[in-house]
């Protein structure tokens, strides 16, 4: 989204003042740049010490007491009451008032984020503003700031104690002859765990959609969040990743855990991705790469016998079944669940202190399950700070 003679750029589009059009609950960088939460778009200027918010009648005392904008202006002030008055809305509502803004600046060049909505940015060509893509404003958002980390640290807590509300769950429950769980005399389900662990995270502010509580083979697809009855003896995935209401942080945590002990190669699969996880938390440090990181994790897992999906890494390369090791090892987390920098692949560049990054290796197997363990790190000057506490005991 260019005007004549831009192009797509970085480094925020060298260093031009940013435009936002976008609400901060759905645009994890409008919420960063200005602390300020809306459910509809808000007008944001960011250029070098001073950060302006446009807002309406309806938002402006909100955004004086909670933004970290040094200057609100209602957009009234550049003729909103007269183009609703004329019947004019949508596009050409918003368009018009972003120029008079610009226009007030003196600005005819602005970068924008990639999400800028395209019928504003070309009505805004069409007036003679050029924007320029800016492509890397996550990477604004992927070194963590003490408050940051202790936001995410918080979700994390929460994380644990609706985690082990689960678990206390699973102890309380009783086989049946069939190995199936009950719980105070209903059949103990996959929904039910669900609903335990989430109304828990919901007390505590956070918000949960699809907390994962698969069992059994279920567990064999990596983001099935599980459904039916859970059993006795057969592993159980429970990834739980709450974001907080207010700070908009998330958490990542997942454990493997059964009711009884499992299956032989369900215990062996679990000491393998125990191991492997050991390994990746030990190798994190600032200068190491994701991919080096997720690469170590795949030879212990390939060497212990598993797939990996590296080339190469495959017993038998006939068979097209998704089974081993089927993800990367890990990725960022702060304001969106997943975020930079990648421990995959595609992780080529360095980590560096203040990143927060998840290492969470599984080995899945279609026919009896998957295990999967998921701890949350934060990068140090001298290798890396385990946010997670909650214990990695297979059986409950």
């Amino acid at each position: 989204m260019t005007g004549p003679g831009g192009s797509d750029d970085s480094a925020v589009a060298r260093g031009l003042p940013l435009l936002f059009y976008a609400d901060g609950y759905r645009f994890p960088d409008v919420y960063h740049t200005t602390k300020f939460l809306a459910p509809d778009p808000i007008i944001a200027l960011e250029d070098v010490e001073e950060l302006v918010l446009v807002t309406s009648s309806l938002e402006e005392g909100r955004a004086r007491k909670e933004s970290r904008a040094t200057s609100i202006v209602n957009m009234n002030e550049y003729g909103a009451q007269d183009l609703t008055a004329r019947g004019i809305s949508g596009t050409e509502f918003w368009a018009a008032i972003i120029k008079r803004f610009l226009d007030e600046r003196g600005l005819r060049r602005v970068a924008v984020a990639p999400y800028f909505p395209v019928a504003e940015a070309d009505r805004l060509r069409e007036m003679g503003i050029e924007l320029v893509v800016a492509n890397d404003l996550r990477d604004r958002r992927r070194t963590k700031r003490p408050d940051e980390i202790e936001a995410i640290e918080a979700a994390q807590r929460a994380t644990e104690d609706a985690w082990r509300e689960g678990v206390d769950a699973l102890r309380r429950s009783k086989p049946r002859p069939d190995r199936t769980l009950e719980l105070d005399g209903a059949v103990f389900t996959a929904e039910r765990l669900r609903a335990i662990v989430e109304s828990a995270l919901l007390e505590r502010g956070y918000a949960s959609d699809g907390a994962i509580c698969a069992p059994g083979p279920q567990a064999a697809d990596p983001h099935q969040i599980g459904t039916g009855p859970l059993h006795a003896g057969e592993p159980i995935v429970m990834d739980i990743f709450p974001q907080h209401k207010r700070t908009r942080y998330w958490a990542d945590m997942t454990r493997t855990v059964s009711k009884g002990e499992p299956p032989a190669e369900i215990r062996r699969i679990y000491d393998v991705v125990l191991r492997a996880q050991d390994a990746g938390i030990k190798a994190l440090r600032p200068g190491a790469t994701g991919r080096e990181v997720h690469e170590l994790v795949e030879d212990i897992i390939w060497q212990a016998g598993y797939d990996t999906m590296r080339p190469g890494q495959k017993k038998d390369p006939s068979d097209p079944t998704p089974r081993g090791f089927i993800h990367s090892t890990g990725h960022g987390v702060g304001l969106e669940i997943h975020e930079a920098p990648w421990i995959s692949r595609s992780g080529t560049t360095p980590l560096v202190a203040g990143d927060v990054v998840t290492i969470e290796p599984g080995v899945y197997d279609p026919v009896i399950g998957g295990v999967r363990l998921e701890d949350m790190l934060v990068i140090t000057a001298n290798g890396a700070r385990n946010l997670t506490q909650a214990p990695r005991d297979l059986v409950v």
